[in-house]
């Protein structure tokens, strides 16, 4: 039984300048083109005018953008999209995308007759959905992701959210707290939006792949001058100001103050796009960091299972978030970890004990936790099992995405949307996603 013929736009896709922007929407994506008969993806790309590349190097970056290409099997089109900079943000992020994308989508419609369009992120594409399914006559889906739901109320932006979030013919959440979010811009409490509309189901992460783990942990904390006795503290991730990059600095400068075995490293610089280069100033402040501190590039995605190997713990301290999926994934590989309390953190942790919290911006206790993690193995170990089952239990991206092709796929079928309770809905669809016979194909309509 085939699956449904899928366009997914994305707010951002990896490019080869920029190999790991947006890294989990095309992950996502791959999950999808399992599931499906054929999948593309849409993904505008900012305009930059001649001459303009050689002034900074972001609009190099974005200079390079391949107008089509193909990605590990999947398609990508990237219209360029003219944006002018503080004059109608809203516009250009929704109408004037819109009309800029419509006719390659249209032509695109033509020669693959889409069943349905998936958007990632309301704000950046989801006005985009929304509309090339009105002129194209197809069933749309979107997912909030995180900071499309947190803009503020009464601003323009809001407006582009809203209208996504009343047209869109199906809303996948992060986390229950994105749901309220977005109650609270369409003025209306959580319990009284359409269940079967506005669905709480996590992207999910693929899990580790088969790793010498043994092997790679001694390798790579040879590499990273970690040695024996000694506890390698690690973070992964854009490291800006938002996803608490200063408050790690903090944190593991007062940890490191305390137990001289600690060594710590962040993952994942791209300094034409974060804050690396303040992070490494910050940390040269702290006498307690000197020879114990490291900030590395951005890393192929492979090489982030060989970084969770050689780690013993891991750290996590970013303000807000849909869904932390770099958290996830050191819990998958069974890693301890350390994180903020924000609200989707809490929504993992759920009471299991898989993880240790600390309250948003408390860095000194941030460090006590860590501290805890590295005086007990038996801890370490008891914290790591529990995370992984936490993942393989919620958040397995393969099963999350067959499930929420199901749930678009009955909007493309016309089934009823009201009168059955979403979580029975949603369970028997993930149950479906499990393995039932035709979950790895989609009926289509």
């Amino acid at each position: 039984m085939s699956g449904p013929r899928l366009l997914v736009l994305p707010a951002s896709y990896p490019w080869e300048a920029r190999k790991f922007g947006g890294i989990f929407n095309e992950r996502s994506v791959l999950a999808l083109k399992a599931q499906c008969e054929s999948i593309e993806v849409l993904c505008p790309r900012p305009y930059v005018p001649p001459g303009m590349s050689l002034l900074r190097a972001r609009w190099r970056s974005y200079s390079s953008i391949r107008r089509d290409e193909t990605r590990n099997g999947v398609r990508v089109f990237r219209p360029s999209c003219v944006q002018i900079p503080r004059i109608g943000s809203s516009f250009w992020l929704d109408r004037g995308a819109f009309l800029q994308c419509r006719r390659l989508a249209r032509r695109r419609h033509r020669e693959v007759g889409f069943d349905a369009i998936l958007a990632f992120d309301l704000l950046g594409t989801g006005g985009i959905a929304w509309r090339l399914g009105e002129d194209l006559g197809v069933v749309t889906g979107g997912w909030a992701t995180g900071g499309d739901v947190r803009v503020p109320s009464t601003s323009r932006l809001a407006g582009v959210v809203r209208r996504a979030l009343q047209e869109l013919d199906v809303v996948f959440y992060q986390s229950n707290e994105l749901r309220r979010l977005a109650g609270t811009l369409l003025g209306r409490s959580s319990d009284e939006l359409n269940e079967l509309k506005h669905v709480v189901l996590p992207r999910g992460i693929a899990g580790p792949p088969p790793l010498r783990r043994t092997e790679i942990r001694q390798s790579l904390r040879a590499d990273l001058n970690v040695g024996d006795g000694q506890y390698l503290i690690l973070t992964i991730g854009r490291l800006t100001r938002p996803k608490g990059v200063f408050d790690l600095v903090q944190a593991f400068a007062q940890a490191a103050d305390r137990d001289p075995r600690l060594r710590f490293v962040m993952v994942g610089a791209d300094t034409a796009f974060d804050e690396s280069e303040s992070a490494r100033s910050t940390a040269r402040s702290f006498r307690s960091l000197d020879g114990r501190f490291s900030i590395l590039p951005a890393c192929p995605p492979e090489k982030i299972w060989d970084f969770l190997c050689a780690a013993d713990i891991f750290a996590f301290a970013s303000h807000s978030e849909g869904m932390p999926n770099s958290l996830l994934e050191a819990m998958a590989l069974g890693l301890p970890a350390v994180a903020f309390a924000i609200p989707s953190v809490l929504e993992i942790e759920g009471g299991t004990g898989s993880l240790l919290t600390v309250p948003p911006f408390d860095c000194r206790g941030y460090a006590a936790k860590l501290l805890e993690l590295s005086a007990s193995a038996s801890l370490r170990t008891q914290i790591g099992a529990r995370a992984q089952e936490v993942v393989r239990s919620r958040f397995d991206i393969s099963r999350n995405m067959a499930a929420a092709l199901l749930h678009l796929t009955g909007r493309v079928n016309g089934e009823e949307t009201t009168g059955h309770g979403a979580a029975a809905k949603l369970d028997f669809l993930l149950r479906a996603a499990d393995g039932a016979p035709g979950s790895r194909g989609v009926p289509r309509a």
